[in-house]
């Protein structure tokens, strides 16, 4: 090979190196790095150097707040079938929360899920009916301490629809 094509492809390779190591996070987002299989660094928004090969891209996080929204038929203590249309509120504040629960949103939404059924066991159909507030303060109060650990909080928990067994 000649000198100056072992010249021409250092220089390529160190580019691309360069242009390797660079990582741009958008606005809101948080990029947990790891090094050989163990946390390294949380990358937050802007211009970020990591090692070429050695880093890579865990997890991405949106730091804004979040929407869930769910339908869940809920059984009642007297065995009606009502449904309830909840929509909860939501922002991850630690983006090592990849590392604390899997899939966290589909965990937030077994923890909401749970939270109406205890909460729908309990009462029957008419009180199911008449108490979103109760509903509502449930399952923020649920959801809440079950997050806490995660790294997510909860900012609220909205009842929209409260729906019997008669209704279409």
């Amino acid at each position: 090979m000649s000198p100056g094509l072992v010249v021409v492809l250092l220089v390529v390779v160190v580019v691309v190196g360069m242009l390797m190591s660079v990582k741009i996070v958008p606005a809101a987002t948080c990029v947990v790095i790891e090094r050989g299989g163990r946390f390294r660094a949380t990358l937050r928004p802007g211009l970020n150097t990591v090692v070429p090969l050695l880093d890579r891209v865990v997890a991405r996080f949106d730091m804004r707040e979040q929407v869930l929204s769910m339908r869940e038929p809920l059984v009642c203590r007297d065995h009606h079938v009502c449904e309830a249309v909840v929509d909860v509120y939501f922002e991850f504040e630690d983006p090592s929360v990849a590392y604390r629960v899997d899939k966290p949103r589909q965990q937030l939404e077994r923890a909401v899920r749970a939270a109406l059924r205890e909460f729908a066991g309990i009462v029957g159909q008419d009180e199911f009916l008449t108490s979103a507030q109760r509903l509502t303060d449930v399952a923020y109060d649920a959801t809440r301490r079950s997050c806490e650990d995660w790294g997510i909080r909860v900012k609220r928990v909205e009842v929209t629809d409260l729906r019997g067994p008669d209704s279409a």
